[in-house]
């Protein structure tokens, strides 16, 4: 049965696959050959990082930020990469505005199977246990249908839709799912 674990040595060669496929962590950016290339010339590294990330990241439009708290599960049934989940601890201004608390997305050939959800729900049961939130925020795109799908499924009501600040021209919604 499929579960949110921590990252492991032993997953890289079915993330490998997925990034492949065309899986990418950062629905804004996709992994490029070189990120890929990497990861197979230094898979430890990879794992380090994806467990204990750095404290500054590459915004959208390049800038560096600072990052905040964050924990990154990996959907695993055994040992096949089924996808991931970031989990930001706090919000800050960039992440209020687009972004929220949680992140997920599912590898092309595990898609339309009900992993999203099941991961989204796994997530929130994550967040109750080991965070003092009331309630999450999470952001989608307009046009993502089956995501809006996903977060309604796990009890998100829409906070607003607003212009998405990274992707000129698309509009998103923001949601808010209660965890008490």
């Amino acid at each position: 049965m499929p579960a949110l674990v921590r990252a492991e040595l032993a997953f890289i060669p079915s993330f490998l696959e997925a990034l492949g496929e065309g899986f990418s962590r950062d629905n804004l950016r996709p992994t490029s050959p070189e990120e890929i290339a990497q990861i197979e010339r230094q898979p430890e590294w990879f794992v380090r990082i994806v467990n204990n990330p750095p404290r500054q990241v590459v915004l959208p439009d390049g800038t560096l930020g600072q990052r905040v708290p964050a924990t990154e599960l990996w959907y695993m049934d055994g040992a096949t990469f089924l996808g991931s989940v970031g989990i930001r601890h706090e919000l800050n201004a960039i992440l209020e505005s687009w972004g929220g608390h949680i992140g997920y997305a599912v590898r092309p050939s595990a898609r339309r199977q009900g992993h999203a959800s099941a991961m989204l729900a796994e997530a929130l049961d994550h967040v109750r246990a080991t965070l003092p939130l009331s309630r999450v925020m999470l952001t989608v795109d307009l046009d993502n249908t089956a995501s809006i799908k996903v977060i309604e499924k796990n009890g998100g009501t829409i906070r607003d839709e607003v212009d998405n600040p990274w992707v000129e021209g698309v509009r998103g919604r923001r949601y808010w799912i209660d965890l008490r």
